[in-house]
């Protein structure tokens, strides 16, 4: 296969207003009149044009490389420039409270901001279909009737390129063979899992160097349905997505003995109750505890989406890194299934309503069509190290760890992981958005953080998984406004 390959090097590249003299009048007694010449008038030099300059919102772990990204169209597109600005989901109440003052970005992102376009939102949105835009049969999910239909409202109101997050094991090499473990090729089903996870955990309290195996730490949307919710449940016969798909559409209950989801819970309680993850888990910062110890050399693996694999790489290169995908299968399971959250129907980047009454309009229109061409969508999926749903002129491979070592192999002849098949099914939130109530907290709770409370109450005893379930059912049952069979 021809791949083309990119580098971030072949995208980088690299007012005097003269008057007119003045005749000054004579003082004095006037002369006879004389014919005269004209002052002689220097043409004018007009100031420079300035710059047109947009704001485009990056995830804070890649505004480096989105900034790079954009140099490109920068150094293309005299007279318009593009600066970057990050926000990270601790910043979403900052950011919006300075919109709310008036600040009116050019491009902005969903991720960050923990929102979606829907029913009750969708108009600080502009209606993407309002423009001209050359790259709706790119996508290989239709991305401008999608969300319309699903809300039988005017739209889209946001675009994305991604295939959805992919949670999967990375794991630093060196520690992993120090520890005398090989799990891409001893690891494959759920006992073997759990039978590295206890004793790789045993070798790591053994060990003065490093503080844990597997290294986990809080955070509200990993422990609700987006992150390890869809994903662990994986791995069991009962656990696949259609079931938990029922929940959301009521044909199935979230606290019932066979819920899909009891799998996840049970799962993270046997990894508190014998150690395999830190003491009071819940209490502990996602970045700076568990990101931290493991670009630290503390910490020997976690689950995990691709960000971490890139930030290791970046601060430093010679550490190898591999892995594995997230739920090998368990007793009654026959095949090992890849969650991944589909691509993004409500998220992903957006024009806030507004725009297009500015006299920068143009510019924007002229910016937004370019970052989903077919010639920067590439060094899009480079930056992030994401697949992409959208059909370029050349084919390209990821440089990615999490692609080239794990994501690359699967379903693919040959590859490491040839027998794991993909999940990329839409998934219950999305199915049921247009059914949520205005301001209701969601099955999970995860948006106001209260699902630490259950978590942590579970994991440290104090209340039962059916109680936990009960929850869950009852926050849906409050949330949705009645879901048609």
């Amino acid at each position: 296969m021809d791949k083309k390959r990119f580098s971030r090097r072949e995208f980088l590249r690299i007012s005097a207003l003269t008057t007119a003299g003045v005749v000054a009048a004579s003082c004095g007694a006037k002369p006879a009149p004389t014919a005269t010449k004209p002052p002689e008038v220097k043409p004018t030099t007009p100031p420079p044009a300035k710059d047109v300059v947009l704001e485009a919102m990056t995830i804070d772990e890649y505004q480096t490389q989105y900034q790079e990204v954009w140099n490109l169209f920068n150094s293309k597109n005299p007279g318009i420039k593009v600066e970057t600005f990050a926000v990270n989901e601790d910043m979403a109440a900052a950011h919006n409270a300075k919109v709310a003052g008036g600040w009116l970005p050019a491009i902005e992102l969903t991720t960050n901001l923990l929102i979606t376009a829907n029913k009750d939102n969708y108009q600080m949105f502009l209606d993407l279909s309002s423009f001209d835009f050359p790259w709706w049969d790119r996508f290989t999910v239709d991305m401008k009737t999608a969300w319309p239909n699903l809300f039988k409202l005017p739209g889209p109101r946001t675009l994305d390129i991604f295939q959805g997050i992919v949670v999967t094991w990375l794991y630093r090499t060196e520690l992993m063979e120090k520890a005398g473990f090989n799990p891409r090729k001893d690891v494959k089903t759920w006992e073997d899992l759990k039978t590295l996870l206890d004793e790789g955990s045993k070798w790591a309290k053994a060990s003065p160097d490093v503080d844990y195996f597997w290294d986990q730490a809080w955070h509200q949307w990993a422990f609700s349905e987006g992150f390890y919710g869809y994903t662990i449940p994986l791995a069991f016969a009962d656990g696949q997505r259609q079931r938990q798909n029922d929940c959301w559409l009521g044909k199935a209950k979230f606290n019932a003995p066979d819920s899909p989801y009891r799998h996840w819970f049970e799962f993270y309680k046997e990894a508190s109750d014998k150690g395999w993850i830190p003491e009071r888990m819940w209490t502990r910062q996602w970045e700076p505890d568990m990101e931290g110890s493991y670009i630290g050399g503390k910490s020997v693996m976690m689950l995990h989406g691709p960000w971490p694999w890139d930030k290791m790489q970046a601060n430093d290169p010679s550490v190898k890194q591999t892995g594995f995908p997230s739920t090998p299968p368990a007793a009654g399971q026959s095949t090992w299934i890849q969650g991944a959250y589909p691509p993004a129907i409500g998220g992903g980047w957006f024009l806030r309503t507004g725009n297009e009454k500015t006299e920068r309009w143009p510019q924007i229109q002229t910016a937004w069509n370019w970052f989903f061409s077919p010639g920067a969508v590439p060094l899009r999926a480079q930056s992030e190290g994401r697949s992409v749903g959208y059909k370029t002129d050349a084919l390209f491979e990821l440089k990615a760890l999490q692609f080239q070592e794990v994501l690359k192999g699967i379903e693919t002849p040959g590859g490491a992981f040839e027998n794991v098949k993909w999940e990329n099914a839409m998934t219950g939130d999305m199915l049921t958005a247009p059914y949520l109530k205005k301001g209701a907290k969601g099955p999970f709770d995860w948006q106001s953080n209260n699902d630490n409370l259950y978590w942590g109450d579970y994991l440290g005893g104090k209340i039962t998984l059916q109680q936990v379930l009960d929850i869950i059912q009852k926050n849906y049952e409050e949330s949705y406004e009645p879901i048609p069979a």
